[in-house]
């Protein structure tokens, strides 16, 4: 299924697939698709692939329960420069009680890789706030796909040392429609850690994030980062209480 093609109720495809285009006003300074906005579409694909199964956003929001992003890692080669299209492919790795793994590969306009990313999502009440057994959705039973997805999962990180965090007074944008940071912003303000500069000479390689705790408007959150080796750093937001989640970004020179 391509993302042109309008999706069925409650379709039987294992692997979804969706096309876009790097238009100009969404590159980056170095002219290429940004991280956050590739994470922006992982989330958006994965939505689409979960409403052709009946098990969506739209479908799940009338019993008050919604999917959510507990973890990410993304790798890659390269990423899509302005006006290239691109594409990505997703599909179900595995699931149990609590929680969904769900793979992606992008793609290039001429089909060569780019890269792939691991998630693991889980579904909230959100009255209660706790998961929900997901092992009642039949069409994820259904869908499970052998396609290999070639990436680590996701490393542990441990607690991360930085004397100097960075401040960060949680705002309206940031906001999502559960009331609470939005994912992608978490990203965004992790890569604003380093310097442009940084970027002009390096590219993320790989990026991991793991969301812990729920920051809501007006938190004041710190941001740390620790070079555990070269070109290699520990992230964590928190504040003085809890840590919000914590992450990896390992650069590789252009």
């Amino acid at each position: 299924m391509r993302g042109d093609e309008e999706y069925p109720g409650q379709s039987t495809v294992a692997i979804y697939a969706k096309s876009y285009t790097v238009e100009p006003a969404e590159g980056n300074g170095q002219q290429e698709l940004p991280l956050p906005l590739l994470a922006k579409r992982i989330l958006e694909v994965a939505t689409l692939h979960a409403e052709s199964w009946g098990v969506g956003y739209r479908t799940l929001i009338k019993s008050g329960q919604v999917w959510v992003l507990s973890r990410l890692a993304v790798e890659m080669n390269r990423y899509p420069r302005i006006n290239e299209h691109y594409t990505l492919e997703t599909w179900i790795e595995g699931y149990n009680k609590h929680f969904s793994s769900r793979n992606f590969a992008i793609s290039g306009e001429d089909g060569t890789p780019c890269g792939y990313a691991r998630t693991i999502w889980s579904v909230i009440d959100l009255n209660t706030r706790s998961s929900v057994d997901i092992s009642q959705f039949e069409y994820i039973a259904r869908n499970i796909s052998d396609k290999p997805c070639p990436i680590e999962k996701q490393s542990r990180v441990r607690d991360v040392h930085d004397e100097s965090p960075a401040v960060y007074h949680v705002a309206y944008n940031d906001i999502d429609l559960n009331r609470h940071v939005n994912s992608v912003k978490y990203i965004e303000h992790l890569l604003d850690l380093f310097p442009f500069e940084q970027y002009d000479r390096q590219r993320v390689r790989r990026f991991e994030i793991g969301y812990a705790h729920e920051a809501r408007y007006d938190a004041i959150l710190q941001l740390l980062k620790e070079e555990e080796s070269p070109d290699n750093f520990a992230l964590e937001i928190r504040d003085n209480e809890k840590i919000y989640c914590k992450g990896r970004i390992i650069f590789e020179n252009r």
